[in-house]
């Protein structure tokens, strides 16, 4: 049938209209100099740290429960899956779930102006 109307392409059309009419509904998001689109990068920071934060927490949660399956997978028949696949998705997991909280600390010790020196305390000195 070449005259009829397929349902998907008019879905697809109403669609890119739909998407045209969010993009012109506002001002352009357009930087006027190379200043104002740094100052815009650098205030998206947090944001973008934090959806990373959770994109690895999100796939450190699925990565152990792949290790389970593997785990499971590996006590119903052991010949045909071996137990380093599990082994390895639980590091995976592992790995995954603190990777945020060394990041912060790792980022606090670089970039943070507030750094102290550690004190010695708790230590008597001999012959002065």
């Amino acid at each position: 049938m070449r005259g009829s109307i397929d349902g998907k392409a008019v879905a697809r059309g109403v669609l890119g209209m739909l998407g045209l009419a969010a993009i012109s509904w506002g001002e352009p998001a357009l930087a006027k100099t190379a200043g104002e689109l740094g100052a815009h990068l650098a205030s998206q920071g947090e944001g973008l740290g934090k959806a990373v934060s959770t994109v690895f927490y999100v796939a450190g949660m699925a990565a152990g429960g792949g290790a389970f399956l593997k785990l499971k997978a590996n006590r119903d028949s052991p010949q045909q899956h071996p137990l380093s696949h599990a082994m390895v998705l639980g590091a995976v997991c592992a790995g995954l779930l603190f990777l945020p909280t060394t990041f912060k600390t790792a980022g606090d010790t670089v970039y943070s102006s507030s750094a102290t020196q550690n004190q010695v305390g708790g230590t008597t000195v001999i012959g002065n």
